[in-house]
Order: structure tokens, then sequence, then C-alpha cells
């Protein structure tokens, strides 16, 4: 049972055996067989912050992981709404809109890279109208089909290249059984308001072996979050959304240590609009809006995974499609594709001390089609003539990554990566990172990091523009319009033309380059037998930082741009605990202090987050099968 100030949950989770077979040699499929899938914890090992696998503690980054249990045993919403109680984490408290998305560190949703077992879940933001339109792509997949998730804080750049400047999200998924295994899992929240909205869920998974080398896991999922019914536009509710998903994964070992894998993924989000009725323009009572669109996902995969005397090889090619299919008020009709192939070399060798390798490469081609957005002036500020409304991109990469043991209990792994962008060039980011266990229950850890986020798409053409009506243009607020000579452009009446009001256009810029971060962090832990605790401090300093900047009236039109002209700052401590009480209780929590999030040029906040956040719970073990949580969620003012 789940309490918090705005509803009460009920879940329920069954799960069944189907049927069964022969089991699995666990060398025919090395990375699935022999796995129980109602296993809550798979081991301390991570697979996310490293190129290879590593224990937990060992981990050269801040990590949190959630495992299957607490996915179990906490009826959610969302997975935004579980991955907000995390420290460094806030977001995830409404089923739509800004407060939707999951930010790291006080960094905005596109800054964290999602990822599902290690692969990219692709980028729906710039399909609709306005970015925040978009909900985070996060509820792609059923969380009865969910193994555990590692959370990565701070910059990965070095690993995953532009997107993870903030962070990395690392959703892993159950493995196939070596016998035939279901579940079914179902919730229900109630909202104590009754003009707001209750939401439930459904999920079912089954997986198993259909030949001696061949495996199946097929998962569904509905999950429904009905809408507040009071006005979303003055922020007093929430829209609400309906998810719908499938996945198919087969499995094929057709000899040992080689593993061939085939995947794919269907998904339908929609939201919903409240049923209040809202004065239009004219003043007449009309149904509210939808919060965004009708938003479809696919996503094909073929994969093969082999061990070699050499080390072992991942080698992945797959497609990541979504269709906004144009729903509700301000909603963009837009398609976006990627490809991507990826190849990971691990292997370990001894020269002076031990060393695990991780060494990759990456290709990934996308391709972005936005009607409302690209191509919707037939001139752009520099003169130029608009035709299509389609934008192209190219990125290749090479990484790798060494952690090394210095000794039994100090670890030092360096790391880097090379981007090549077809229109913004090179950029490597590298990092170091240091773990100490000076004592078998504690732990010292810190390091610097490189990041960098690349501009997008939109954000790198002067063909994507987007019409203001007036919150995008207060930065040309008393600006003069002037003609290519520098003369003042006269209004109807011979005055100079003057910027006070109205709508703009709001446009990309081809010459923009990469935003850049440098980030250190640092911290201790004690993991001992009835308690434990952690903290950590962070620093990042951000340069070339994209904002629209005012650029003056052309074509007849008033014109902001993108530009790298700010710096931005963003520190803060996290805090985290447990203590394992009597009968069976567990007391967990955490706090993240938000020291600074500021654009350094203008002063003002770089994101709109807490200064204060925490999260506290007491779980309580009755039975093997039986448990209760207590919980609280705190999120203080806005900085």
């Amino acid at each position: 049972m789940h309490l918090s100030k705005r509803s009460i949950g009920l879940g329920l989770m069954t799960s069944t055996l189907l049927a069964t077979s022969p089991a699995l040699a666990e060398t025919i499929m090395p990375d699935a067989s022999g796995v129980d899938p109602q296993a809550t914890v798979v081991g301390d090992v991570i697979v996310t912050a490293s190129g290879t696998a590593v224990d937990v503690r060992n981990a050269p980054a801040s990590v949190s992981v959630i495992t299957r249990d607490e996915i179990e045993r906490q009826p959610v919403q969302s997975l935004g709404e579980l991955l907000g109680r995390l420290p460094g984490v806030t977001g995830g408290v409404s089923p739509t809109g800004a407060m939707s998305k999951i930010t790291i560190r006080g960094l905005p949703d596109n800054y964290t890279l999602v990822l599902v077992d290690g692969r990219r879940v692709g980028n729906s933001r710039d399909i609709s109208y306005r970015p925040d339109l978009g909900r985070q792509d996060l509820n792609w997949i059923s969380p009865d089909m969910i193994e555990r998730i590692e959370v990565v804080r701070g910059p990965m750049s070095s690993l995953y290249g532009s997107d993870a400047m903030g962070g990395v999200i690392n959703i892993i998924t159950r493995k196939i059984a070596p016998t035939w295994r279901g579940s079914a899992n179902t919730s229900y929240t109630w909202s104590e308001d009754s003009d707001r909205g209750d939401a439930y869920q459904l999920g079912v998974n089954v997986a198993g072996p259909l030949a001696e080398n061949l495996g199946l896991r097929l998962g569904a999922t509905y999950a429904r979050t009905n809408p507040d019914e009071v006005n979303i536009s003055g922020n007093n509710g929430a829209g609400g959304v309906v998810n719908k998903s499938l996945n198919g994964v087969l499995n094929w070992a057709p000899v040992e240590n080689h593993n061939f894998s085939f995947e794919a993924n269907y998904g339908v989000e929609e939201p919903l609009a409240p049923k209040l009725l809202v004065p239009n323009r004219n003043g007449v009572l009309t149904p509210q809006g939808a919060f965004g669109s009708e938003t479809e996902r696919t996503n094909f995969r073929v994969s093969h995974e082999g061990e070699w005397s050499f080390g072992k090889t991942r080698l992945d090619v797959y497609r990541n499609a979504f269709e906004n299919k144009a729903m509700g008020e301000y909603g963009g009709s837009g398609e976006f594709e990627e490809w991507i192939v990826d190849g990971l070399w691990n292997f370990e060798k001894n020269f002076i001390w031990q060393h695990k390798f991780a060494i990759g490469a990456q290709y990934r081609q996308e391709e972005l089609t936005n009607t409302d957005t690209i191509g919707t002036v037939p001139i752009d500020y520099d003169g130029n003539v608009i035709t299509g409304a389609t934008l192209k991109g190219d990125t290749a990469a090479i990484f790798a990554e060494d952690q090394i043991t210095l000794r039994e209990n100090l670890l030092l792994t360096l790391g880097g990566r090379l981007d090549s962008h077809d229109k913004y060039g090179e950029h490597f980011s590298p990092r170091a990172y240091l773990v100490w266990h000076p004592a078998e229950a504690w732990t010292l850890r810190g390091g610097v990091s490189k990041g960098f986020r690349a501009p997008s798409l939109k954000e790198n053409s002067a063909g994507a523009a987007t019409n203001s009506g007036g919150n995008g243009c207060r930065g040309l607020i008393g600006m003069v319009a002037k003609d290519k000579n520098g003369n003042p452009i006269l209004d109807g009446n011979g005055n100079p033309l003057i910027y006070t009001s109205g709508t703009c256009w709001m446009a990309g810029n081809p010459n923009l380059k990469p935003e850049e971060s440098t980030s250190y962090e640092f911290g201790f832990a004690y993991d001992g037998a009835a308690y434990s605790f952690a903290a950590t401090y962070f620093h990042t300093d951000f340069e070339n930082k994209i904002q629209y900047a005012p650029l003056g009236y052309f074509e007849g039109r008033w014109w902001t741009k993108n530009e790298n002209i700010q710096r931005a700052r963003t520190k803060g401590l996290e805090l985290t605990g447990q203590a394992r009480l009597p009968y069976d209780l567990t007391l967990r929590g955490n706090a993240t202090w938000m020291i600074e999030a500021k654009n350094l040029d203008t002063g003002a906040s770089l994101i709109t987050t807490p200064e204060w956040s925490g999260f506290a719970s007491l779980d309580w073990r009755a039975t093997e099968r039986l448990g209760f949580m207590l919980s609280a969620q705190y999120t203080g003012e806005q900085l």
C-alpha cells in the first residue's frame, strides 16, 4: 500500500507458472538463459556507468538502482513518478506537461539520455509544435517487463555521446527463462480529491523456450491516467494520457557462446483533455484541448552477442521511429526516424595492473519531418528561400574506456569518446574517475568529466522556425528595425519601427556549436549491516549554452534565433540513508539540496527546480509475499 498527499494506490501482482519444458543450457543463451523472471535483484552488478559490468560499489559515477521488487511494491502512474523519488532527480509529479519531465541535477529533460537495455529509445521531442508539448520517452515499455532501472547522475558523454550531458536512465528488461513463465500486473490509484484524475494500468508478460536453442518473450500494457477536472492552463491540474504498447523478443543461440536477438516494439500515447469547459478568445465555453498530440512509436532491432578467445562482443542494428498524429489544440504533425549501428568489444588484460577495456563505435542517421515548424516561412532571416519540411543528420563516434585496478581497494577509470557530426564537426569528451575503499564498509569516490550536447536538427537549421505569440519575443522589446545597410526602417507614420509587443519567429542557427560542460563530483558512502548512508557534492560549469537571442526585423518579420551566448552553473548536494529496523522494518530516505542552477550571463534560474526535495519510506515485510510501505515525498520552493 502506498500513501501520498495526492492519491491512494492499490496494486496487485500475480505470477503463474504457465508450463514447463526441458531447461536450456547456460551456454545456449549467454545473456538470457537461467535467469528467473521472479527474481527481484540481479546481484549488485550494474552496466550503465561503465563500458563493462561492474559492482555498484566500484561504479565510476553516482548511480541509483530501482529493483524489480521496488517497482512491484510502489504503484505509480508512470515511471517518471518512480524516478522522481531518487536523489538528484526531480519531476514525474504530473502525467503531462513540464512537471512530468524527469530532470537530473537541475538540467532540462533533453540533457538526459533514455536507454532500454543499453540502446537508445529515440526522441519524440521535436515532432510536436513545441518540445514541451510532448512527454518524455519513458513509458514505451510495460513495467511488468522491467527487471531494474539504472540511473546515472552526471555527464556520461564519454560513453554515450550527446544527450547524456545530464545523465542516463537505462531500463533493463527481464530475461527469457529456461522454462515457460508468465506474469500479470494491475494497479489502480484513487485520488483524494474528486476533481483529480484516477489512474490504472494492466501489464502482461510471458516468456520461455520454443525449442532447444530458441526463446521467446511477449509483453503488452495498457495504462490510463484520467485528466483532472480543472483548468490545466493555470497549472491547477493536469491533463490525462493513455499508453498502449506491445513488445516481442526472439532469442536464437545456434552455437555455444553466440546469441542472436530480434526485437519489435509498438506503442501509442494519446493525451486526454479535461471535460471542463473553458472560454475561448470569443468568450464561448468550449472543451479544453489536450496537452500534446497522439504519438506512435515503432522500434525494430537485430543484435548479436558473442564470446571469443579475444573477449566479448555485441553488435546492434536498430531503428526508432515516432509519428505525431496531430491531435490537440497545439499538436504539430511530424515524424522522426533514426537508424543506429552500435558495436562494443570488452576484454581484460594484465599489464602492470589489471585492466578492463571497453572499445566501441556507433553510427547514427536521423531524419526529422515537421510541417508545422520546418519550412513554415518562405524566406529565412538571411533571405534564403526555404523549401521542404525535412531535416537530416549523421553522426559517427568511437569510444574507449579502461577500468584499472591499481590496488584491490583502489580503481581508476579513464575514458573518452570522439563524435563526428556532418554539421558541427568533431568533439572529444574525456573523463577520469577514482574509487577507493579505505575499509570494507567505506567508499570514497570522485571524478571529473567533460560533457556535451549537440544542437538538435531544428536548433541547427535556419529553416526551422516556430511562431511565438509574445513570450518568446521579450528579448526584442525596444529593438529598432533596421535594413541591410543599418538604416532604421520606418513605420506607416514615418517613425522608426520599434518592437513593443506582438508575434515573432523563433528560428534555428546552422552555425551553432555544441554546448559543453565540465563536471566535478566527490562523495563518500558507508554500507554497514544495520544502516548505510552516503553524500555526494556535484558542480558543473557550462559553456556555449544555446538560447534564443533577439535578431531583428527581416523579410517583414521580427526574428529571434538560437545562439551560443550563455554560460551556466549548477551545484548541489545529494544525501541518502537506510536503516534496517527490528520486526522486518526498513527505513529509507534521500534529500537533494540544489545549491545553484543559474544562467551566469542573465542571473536567471537555469530551470524550474526545487531548492530542496526529498523522499522517505518505511517498509514492512509481513511475510515473504505480503508487504506494506508508507512513503512521503517533499518538493520545496523553486530556485
